[in-house]
């Protein structure tokens, strides 16, 4: 597909043609006759010269790039970072704000495509004197309308008293937005707060490639809800799908029911001609839209021809109020997941229910009402696990309880499950 190559192929030049000004050889005349120098040179080579020094002058923070900035970051850069980087993707920031005790943050470079934002920043100890392993500094961005959550990865250098650092917005800054500021946060040794920022202007011209969007728009139930997978943006950077898991109708009519249920994980997974692309990260957040996730993934292959994405599972957490009469050997049902009582069992005042259900369910959450009185459930015992024939996973626990009766039932107000999947839900063939 002919749009991913161009995506993927285009690069962007580094230097500006420069041309000497139309009166740089009037002056330049007119000060080699105020004094006679001792040794002539050709008026075109003097030239030429100074555009040289005006070309090293105007692209040294471009030098120094190369040369310096990104030295450090390979081990916490991923592969296709890493070579963004050595193509020379990206804008060259080099600003920095230091601390009162001498810790310095330096904002090197920042890459910027459809799929969001990369900041590369070192924290350095200028005094030499702190150990760099307990320094800490909040570096946020601070951009208007954008609420965008964000993820990263560092490393220690202690020998060079600094701190490496890459981070990613899980979205690019309104087309509308110039300037680009990042809060610092540090808390010094004597446990008081510093504050700083760095701001630099965001140039859109220096953006690491296109963005291709496909729209997928694959509704799924889930948990009595319809979740929709909306789209999938391919980057230079990164892949991202992205989706609504409850529109905002939908929410406020839980909220006034006093229901509550939410996915806290969802797992997807992303196929180019038949090899999984490295999983990044997800997320979900909640606002006036509704509730929305996105998951993450590497950037696509050159030439890839075949797409597929596979929704895997996810994991639920719902709070409820039901309450189950329970005996030996019967199953439970709870939100059509199974819960089985194995055994029930008295001693010393207290009940042990032994349970059994899939391994991704749990309820945390639960009470023994014997003959009306209501028990805390006290300690859960280790679980085991057993492998069933289908390749499901079994997790056997008992509970036990502070209190006894004759009629016994199970309160349950929280249950956590996860809902197998394993569906395409979209797959495309790229020409």
């Amino acid at each position: 597909m002919n749009r991913l190559d161009r995506m993927l192929e285009e690069k962007r030049r580094e230097f500006n043609n420069l041309q000497a000004p139309d009166s740089l050889e009037e002056k330049l005349r007119a000060a080699l006759q105020e004094k006679k120098p001792r040794r002539k040179l050709p008026l075109n080579r003097i030239a030429a010269m100074l555009l040289i020094g005006a070309i090293l002058t105007y692209n040294s923070s471009t030098l120094a790039y190369y040369g310096k900035q990104l030295v450090g970051y390979d081990t916490v850069m991923d592969g296709t970072l890493l070579q963004l980087s050595r193509m020379g993707e990206g804008q060259i920031i080099d600003k920095n704000h230091l601390f009162s005790d001498g810790l310095e943050v330096q904002l090197d470079v920042a890459m910027l495509d459809g799929n969001g934002l990369v900041f590369f920043y070192t924290i350095e100890d200028t005094t030499k004197s702190k150990d760099i392993n307990d320094v800490h500094v909040q570096v946020l961005p601070d951009i208007p309308f954008m609420n965008a959550g964000s993820s990263g990865a560092g490393e220690i250098m202690e020998e060079d008293h600094m701190q490496k650092w890459v981070f990613t917005t899980d979205e690019p800054p309104p087309f509308f937005i110039r300037t680009v500021t990042l809060e610092l946060s540090h808390m010094k040794e004597d446990g008081s707060a510093e504050y700083g920022e760095i701001s630099f202007r965001l140039d859109r011209n220096k953006a690491v490639g296109e963005t291709v969007r496909m729209n997928i728009n694959r509704e799924v139930e889930l948990a009595g809800r319809t979740m929709t997978i909306e789209d999938i943006s391919m980057s230079p950077i990164s892949t991202v799908v992205k989706g609504e898991i409850q529109d905002l109708i939908s929410l406020g009519i839980d909220r006034a029911r006093n229901e509550y249920r939410m996915p806290h994980n969802m797992e997807m997974s992303l196929y180019a001609d038949g090899i999984e692309i490295e999983r990044k990260g997800a997320g979900m957040s909640t606002d006036m839209k509704g509730t929305r996730f996105d998951v993450r993934f590497d950037a696509l292959p050159k030439d890839t021809k075949d797409l597929r994405l596979e929704l895997d599972s996810v994991s639920v957490h719902e709070r409820l109020d039901m309450e189950l009469e329970i005996a030996e050997g019967e199953t439970l049902e709870v939100r059509g997941n199974e819960i089985f009582i194995n055994s029930i069992e008295e001693s010393d005042g207290r009940t042990y229910i032994t349970i059994t259900t899939e391994q991704g369910t749990r309820i945390p959450e639960v009470r023994l009402n014997a003959d009306g009185n209501y028990h805390q459930l006290l300690e859960t015992s280790e679980s085991t696990y057993e492998k069933k024939q289908d390749e499901a996973i079994l997790n056997t626990r008992t509970l036990e309880f502070d209190g006894s009766g004759e009629d016994m039932k199970l309160s349950v107000t929280d249950i956590r499950y996860t809902k197998d999947y394993n569906l395409t839900v979209y797959e495309e063939s790229i020409k």
